[in-house]
């Protein structure tokens, strides 16, 4: 009996992509996808479940959104029930935005891209190339070697202005901008802070142009964010499918592997993730909380990393007009459940048929701050799929819903999910 219910069962597991976001005025990593099938009976499995997904990449800033539809696909010739949930990576500054200032003999305090680099090693305070262009009226001084004194290497004196002098009056007029970069690649800049003075001894310094002028820099510091980055990561619902390449069920998906998505690659294994020994990736970890879980249509709601990072909800999904409550089952919905942390349609999804979308959208919320600099937010969204049977439903070889306690979230959505079998 229990083989005849083994061959039965449909698992299909398509993962989507890492929806990787940048905070402040960086850029937006474009949308990646990838489909993984999966499967752990001897049941023949191709792509006939799969996850759709509208992406609309674009630079995003607080109180923006963007386009991010989410909905399934069975194009295959059986029933089958669907469930949708997400693995997250939050990766943030250590400092929270909080900028550093200290002497090249600091260790890591002037960035060094030769240097051997990990997850905690200082990153530099970017200053934008486009400050210090011609269009904005600055050049860098015209002989760096005889016309400053106090320059350490690689950092260089960016200056605009000069005299004028009134053709009517014959009043001269003196004044200038300065800024001290460190170059550290080319068109690449470390913010800095510093003390410029003009030489007034300098025999350029009445000229018009002040890169003719000499001068000295002092207190060179580097800009820096101490203590580099750390990763927030959250599993919201265990797989009952092993990871990409892997046949043990670990219960989770993309978390513990590595790999590239389209251009880019990912690494969420535990020493990429910056998790050190013995410590290991979270358990998977349903919420519970109202502030996160659609029970309406077109509801906003944070995610479970944005409150493990910082404690705040200023990174939103912005969910369908398919959503219901536990409560309020109605047939071609989603329902979460907060007992196991996934997203169940309510009803079997029949051969060429699409669900509605159970995402619509990403927001930033409008009062997300400094924490956010140089933020990334991953949401991978995964999906299984099973025949639409009653065993699959229960079986421990597949979804495992049995045995759940009277009227408890699940044992409301198995019902449920059992009444809508097709006779």
């Amino acid at each position: 009996m229990k083989e005849r219910k083994k061959k039965k069962l449909l698992a299909i597991a398509a993962l989507l992509a890492l929806i990787a976001v940048v905070s402040g005025t960086f850029a937006w990593i474009t949308s990646q996808q990838q489909k993984i099938n999966r499967v752990q009976s001897s049941a023949i499995v191709d792509d006939s479940v799969v996850v759709n997904e509208v992406w609309e990449p674009k630079p995003m800033l607080p109180g923006t959104e963007t386009t991010k539809e989410v909905s399934v696909s069975n194009t295959g010739n059986a029933n089958v029930f669907v469930r949708v949930s997400y693995e997250e990576v939050l990766k943030h500054l250590v400092s929270e935005g909080a900028v550093t200032y200290s002497a090249s003999t600091v260790a890591g305090a002037k960035y060094d891209p030769d240097a051997a680099h990990t997850l905690t090693s200082h990153v530099p305070v970017a200053y934008s190339a486009e400050k210090i262009s011609v269009e904005n009226g600055f050049s860098e001084v015209d002989d760096p070697s005889t016309q400053v004194n106090g320059l350490e290497a690689d950092t260089k004196l960016f200056v605009k202005g000069g005299q004028t002098i009134d053709p009517s009056t014959g009043k001269i007029t003196t004044s200038y901008e300065a800024v001290v970069v460190h170059e550290y690649a080319p068109g690449e800049f470390q913010a800095m802070e510093y003390e410029v003075a003009v030489d007034e001894r300098g025999a350029n310094n009445r000229s018009e142009s002040a890169t003719e002028w000499t001068f000295t820099v002092s207190k060179l510091t580097y800009g820096y964010y101490a203590g580099g980055y750390e990763n927030s990561v959250v599993n919201w619902a265990a797989s009952s499918l092993a990871p990409k390449g892997e046949t043990t069920v670990t219960g989770h998906a993309l978390l513990g592997t590595s790999g590239k998505q389209g251009e880019n690659e990912y690494d969420y294994t535990e020493a990429g993730l910056g998790i050190v020994s013995p410590a290991t990736l979270p358990n998977p970890t349903p919420t519970s909380s109202g502030d996160l879980i659609p029970t309406a249509n077109n509801e906003n709601k944070g995610v479970q990393a944005d409150r493990k990072g910082f404690n705040k909800d200023q990174i939103l999904i912005g969910y369908g007009d398919a959503i219901v409550g536990i409560d309020a089952l109605e047939e071609g919905k989603w329902v979460y459940n907060s007992e196991d942390g996934w997203f169940y349609y309510t009803v079997p999804l029949l051969p060429q048929a699409k669900t509605p979308d159970l995402l619509k959208k990403l927001i930033f919320g409008k009062d997300m701050s400094v924490e956010y600099t140089n933020a990334t937010y991953d949401l991978i969204v995964k999906m299984e799929a099973i025949q639409a049977t009653e065993a699959a439903i229960k079986d421990a070889d597949a979804w495992d819903l049995g045995g759940a306690a009277e009227d408890s979230p699940t044992d409301k959505i198995v019902n449920y999910l059992v009444s809508k079998i097709p006779n």
